[in-house]
This record gives structure tokens, sequence and C-alpha cells, in this order.
């Protein structure tokens, strides 16, 4: 069976009872797609419902679809995960983006460390959106992952409010798996990942997030890329959040 392809309403998309008019989409369902009346597909409205539609016809600047039927995604876990990762050299800061997407972060802003080699573009982060937005679509996400502007390392604990648990991934830790952090925590709602660049932390950096409130943790006992350890991190959590072995 054929997948029908998904798409998220924006800015000035409408819902009118059984009726959508999607404008921001049109060039791509129209002249990438080329789809046609008759033919189906999923819209997204970032509340966690699937509407799957039927097109009815296009305007020079829009499409008109009729809602068939609306269910809940079943992608999204229960807890919220956020990504603090470390900005990464050309291509594979792209690909560690898009893959932390499919493996459920639902929001994810990249840092820049003393040992970060990557410049801070924060031009980039358009881009990034665009990447997340696409694969959000692409793995079945209910919600569009959103890249978060840039900061510096030093700024990452007055975000650590906002979580029930903050995992600082560090290649010198030797004591504390992600496992063993997870250990008895039934009410969680919201993590944290912190993972690193192409050049680790510091000590003075790893002490000023566990003073703040992370917890240090090791991904075991090979060191990880930059763009796998985040990746590995999430993997883990997916498997202990899925079936509720926290």
């Amino acid at each position: 069976m054929t997948r029908l392809r998904r798409f998220f309403a924006g800015v000035g998309d409408c819902l009118d009872g059984d009726k959508i008019v999607l404008y921001g989409e049109f060039a791509h369902i129209s002249r990438v797609l080329r789809m046609k009346a008759g033919d189906r597909l999923i819209v997204c409205f970032n509340d966690g419902r699937d509407c799957e539609c039927e097109i009815e016809s296009f305007d020079k600047d829009c499409v008109r679809l009729k809602i068939l039927s609306v269910s809940c995604c079943a992608a999204e876990n229960d807890v919220g995960v956020t990504l603090f990762q470390g900005l990464i050299k050309g291509e594979r800061m792209d690909w560690c983006l898009q893959k932390a997407v499919e493996l459920g972060a639902d929001e994810i802003r990249p840092f820049v460390g003393r040992n970060t080699v990557a410049e801070a573009d924060f031009k980039k982060i358009e881009r990034f959106n665009r990447i997340a937005k696409e694969a959000s679509k692409q793995c079945g996400r209910a919600f569009v992952t959103e890249v978060k502007e840039a900061v510096r390392l030093r700024e990452l604990p007055r975000f650590f409010g906002d979580f029930d648990l903050v995992l600082l991934c560090n290649e010198h830790e030797s004591q504390k798996t992600l496992s063993d952090a997870l250990d008895g925590r039934l009410q969680l709602t919201r993590v944290a990942v912190i993972v690193g660049s192409e050049g680790g932390f510091e000590t003075e950096e790893i002490n000023l997030l566990v003073d703040a409130g992370a917890v240090s943790i090791s991904l075991g006992r090979r060191v990880l890329r930059a763009e796998t350890a985040g990746l590995y991190a999430l993997s883990v959590l997916n498997e202990r959040l899925n079936n509720r072995k926290i």
C-alpha cells in the first residue's frame, strides 16, 4: 500500500469545516509532485491530528482539499526531547539534524563551545529548519521539529529549568550510563540531550553544565563522532520511552 504524501499547514492556510485551503505547499503539490484533482494526501496542523484529504481543485495560488477522515498521529513519544547539538562542520550537520528529527527530537538547538570548529553562522538556521521540516514530513511526524537559534555553550544552563532531566553526553564519564540516568524516573515529561562538537568539551565546560544540573553520562566504550553521539542517545531514549521502562 502506497503511503500518502504528508504536508504541514502553515501561516495563511485555512481550515473551514471539512475544507482545507493550502497556499504554502501549492507549488510543491502542483508543480513539483504534479498531483491532480482526486489525489489523496495527509495534512497536519501541528496539533497531533492527521487529516486525510482529497484534492478538489487548484486555483492560481492554492490547493483546495476536502477532509475525508481525521486520526491521531501515533509517531510521537509521550516525553518531549530537545537536542542541544554542538555545531558540526559542513554537510554532517545537515545529516545530523535530519536523523535527529527521524529519531524523535521535537526541538533542536545548536550551540558553540570552545572546541567548536564550525563557524557560528546564524543565517543557517532558516536552512536548518527547512531540513527539519522535510525530515518531519518524510518520517511521519505529527509536528514539525523546530531548530532554534544557535547560542554559546555558557548560555545553555538558562534553558535547564524547562526540563525534568538534562543529559550531558561526556566521553570522559566512566561511571554513569544513559540507562542509569533514566532508572527510576517515572514522571518525565521533557528531557534534554547535550552533545558536543568535533572537539568535545573542555573540563571547565563540563563543570559548568553539571553544576547547573546536567547529568554526565557515558555512551559506551567507544568514542562516537559528534554527529553520531546524539543519534545514539536519541535511539536509546526512544527504546526506553516507547516501552515505558524508565
